[in-house]
């Protein structure tokens, strides 16, 4: 990857949702400006690296256990699309606000979508603009935004907060 991506919008989020998730000391730490990146707090934390074409994405949950490949993407916009959908869905369930998951997932996969089986409960979805691999239920819910602007995201999620 040659073009240095900008990760400002990301983690801005990050300082926004992480405290309002319960998340103390919520911090960012670009490892290799514009390739590597770290979202951390004492409690969860995100890795996110470019490797071979994908953006993949590893989290550290609060038993401080790695879990690798959570998510990945093939291009950085997806990604800024999953992030702040996980990281805003945490912080509603916090909050008590509505949560948006389970009526995406009510709809089943977007139509507009392909969804493709990897193995037992690891989908890769497919669209013009980009793949992402994903675990259940997470493939479903992810597939109805895959499609939408970043922008429209940060505004459904922070309807009612």
């Amino acid at each position: 990857m040659s073009d240095s991506i900008d990760f400002s919008r990301l983690s801005t989020s990050w300082l926004y949702w992480a405290p309002l998730a319960g998340l103390t000391n919520a911090q960012v730490a670009d490892v290799h400006p514009g390739h590597e990146i770290r979202f951390t707090s004492d409690d969860y934390s995100v890795h996110l690296r470019h490797d071979e074409g994908w953006w993949i994405i590893d989290t550290i949950d609060d038993r401080g256990q790695l879990h690798t490949d959570t998510a990945k993407c093939t291009n950085y916009e997806l990604v800024e699309k999953y992030l702040i959908w996980q990281w805003s869905s945490t912080a509603r369930n916090v909050l008590r606000r509505p949560r948006l998951g389970p009526n995406l997932y009510s709809l089943g996969h977007d139509s507009n979508v392909q969804f493709l089986p990897i193995k037992e409960g690891i989908f890769e979805l497919r669209t013009p603009e980009g793949r992402a691999i994903l675990m259940e239920p997470v493939a479903t819910i992810f597939s109805h935004l895959m499609l939408k602007s970043v922008d429209d995201i940060e505004e459904l999620v922070k309807r009612d907060v």
